[in-house]
């Protein structure tokens, strides 16, 4: 029960945001910028929630370090948590379509309800990999594998990549980049 009012709250905050994104409308003042920002100034905005997802599960792809036999069971797991973020995402989109409040909340409730379903089959598939994981495996996914759930139901913000330049404002459009690999000098 506490999983479904995390999730409805979750799904209720994106879905009042304006197009249904995670990131807020800014205020613009008289000058066309917001409020404490000079013409010339970059502005900074960090992954959408799709890219981040896409980046946690690429890292920890690349992370495990996969063998051949280990496959079926990270594709499991990976598709589950690509066809929440997909589902997510046209569930969004169909509650801000409707046109009156009953419906809009009956919309969010049904919405909730499948991203409760959709986050116990990544459970699921995710337990089913960690149990063909080696040791060594097992303490980068003890550290990695439910982020990417984590960031689809509102508790990870992506906090340890590195923000990025928005496109079109001076200062060129930099790529986000996990901290560890901005220490590391990639």
């Amino acid at each position: 029960m506490v999983a479904l009012a995390a999730l409805a709250t979750s799904c209720v905050a994106l879905a009042q945001s304006p197009g249904g994104s995670a990131r807020p409308t800014p205020y613009v003042g008289k000058s066309g910028l917001p409020p404490g920002m000079a013409r010339g100034e970059s502005r900074v905005a960090g992954p959408t929630l799709a890219e981040l997802v896409k980046m946690r599960i690429s890292q920890l792809e690349e992370d495990l370090n996969l063998r051949p036999g280990q496959l079926p069971a990270w594709i499991a797991y990976r598709d589950r948590v690509l066809r929440m973020l997909e589902d997510q995402h046209r569930s969004l989109r169909g509650a801000a379509n409707e046109t009156t409040a009953p419906r809009r909340l009956d919309a969010l409730a049904d919405m909730a309800r499948n991203r409760l379903a959709a986050a116990e089959e990544i459970v699921d598939a995710g337990k089913a990999l960690y149990a063909v994981l080696s040791v060594t495996q097992r303490e980068v996914a003890d550290r990695r594998l439910a982020l990417p759930l984590a960031t689809l139901t509102g508790q990870d913000a992506g906090a340890d990549l590195r923000p990025r330049p928005m496109p079109g404002v001076r200062g060129g459009e930099a790529t986000t980049m996990p901290l560890n690999q901005v220490r590391r000098g990639r």
